[in-house]
């Protein structure tokens, strides 16, 4: 073969012309890149790996690129290994972000939910909250705030380790709530939006279930535990902090969050409800913080809305009931 940018011969198999160095699969290592960047983009790390696996072989070993790709393999290789033994073997793609929420409520998944359970520091800090809020609100609320909250952060966890990451079981901090442990990872936008917007998510799915209790028993008490585990899965959609609608709306468009905003300042004139105010407030801060995509996601976009727009609904039908108890 001859160098078209040196006019050098060299062998038809080798990787690089000798005299100019210039790399004989150019094009082809162009095109596996873009595509191990977008499946990046979307959390397919396993297909990533591929990829750069297979552009590993059209590199020679002294380049430059061929040590930053060995990297990013090693890097890859290293977060699967810490995730082996977590369980996700037995779930991952079972609890899904669009029924796991229902499937966890009807049951079908107990040996998910008692994964948590499991680990001392969580069943320690768990009954440590049960017991401030039992001191404060009664055993019954307590006990269906405590298991609310357990679900919400469950539903993180379910979409970390669905994306191959391990993640710690939840940890509760009484009076304040909990929190998952994710060691390490810098996520892309899609898979970070994923991970937060899980845990209002199957938030919703608790308050939904209690919500449904309430109907079928007439007792107010699951009212109440809807009504607020509404309201605090909405505060949780705020965007900004830590809480999980930060990291919901890191992967939309300055024009998405604008809808957001637009959705959110909507149900809060026609619901009244102070949370959805905070949302749009949230969202016409972060419309300038010049952190946004450029590609849209409309998956996430539909995510954050229907979340939303459920959760407003649930706290609307179980105002009623919760304001029964109340007085």
């Amino acid at each position: 073969m001859i160098c078209a940018d040196c006019s050098t011969e060299f062998a038809a198999d080798a990787l690089s012309c000798p005299g100019c160095r210039r790399l004989t699969h150019s094009a082809e290592l162009e095109d596996l890149a873009r595509r191990a960047q977008a499946a990046w983009r979307v959390g397919k790390f396993a297909d990533e790996r591929a990829l750069w696996a297979e552009s590993l072989a059209l590199l020679p070993e002294d380049t430059v690129q061929h040590q930053r790709i060995a990297a990013r393999i090693a890097e890859i290789d290293g977060q699967r290994a810490a995730s082996t033994g977590t369980g996700e073997s037995w779930w991952r793609g079972k609890a899904g972000m669009g029924i796991g929420p229902l499937l966890l409520l009807l049951l079908t998944k107990g040996k998910f939910l008692l994964l948590g359970l499991t680990k001392m520091g969580t069943l320690l800090t768990m009954l440590a909250s049960l017991g401030v809020y039992w001191a404060i609100y009664g055993w019954a609320f307590a006990l269906g705030l405590v298991i609310s909250i357990y679900i919400h952060e469950m539903g993180h966890v379910a979409a970390i380790r669905g994306y191959g990451f391990p993640a710690g079981a939840p940890m509760f901090i009484p009076g304040f709530g909990a929190f998952i442990q994710m060691r390490g990872v810098a996520l892309p936008p899609i898979p970070d939006s994923r991970i937060g917007l899980a845990g209002p998510l199957y938030g919703l799915g608790a308050a939904l279930a209690s919500l449904g209790l309430f109907y079928a028993t007439g007792r107010p008490i699951w009212a109440v535990i809807a009504h607020f585990g509404a309201m605090i899965n909405m505060f949780n959609l705020i965007p900004i902090w830590q809480l999980d609608g930060s990291r919901g709306l890191r992967s939309l468009t300055r024009t998405q969050r604008g809808m957001v905003l637009a959705a959110a300042g909507g149900l809060w004139a026609v619901l009244g409800i102070p949370m959805l105010g905070l949302v749009a407030l949230g969202c016409a801060y972060r419309m300038f913080t010049k952190d946004w995509e450029d590609e849209p996601d409309q998956q996430g976009l539909m995510q954050f809305l229907g979340i939303m727009v459920a959760l407003a609904l649930v706290f609307v039908l179980s105002a009623g009931g919760a304001a029964v108890t109340q007085g």
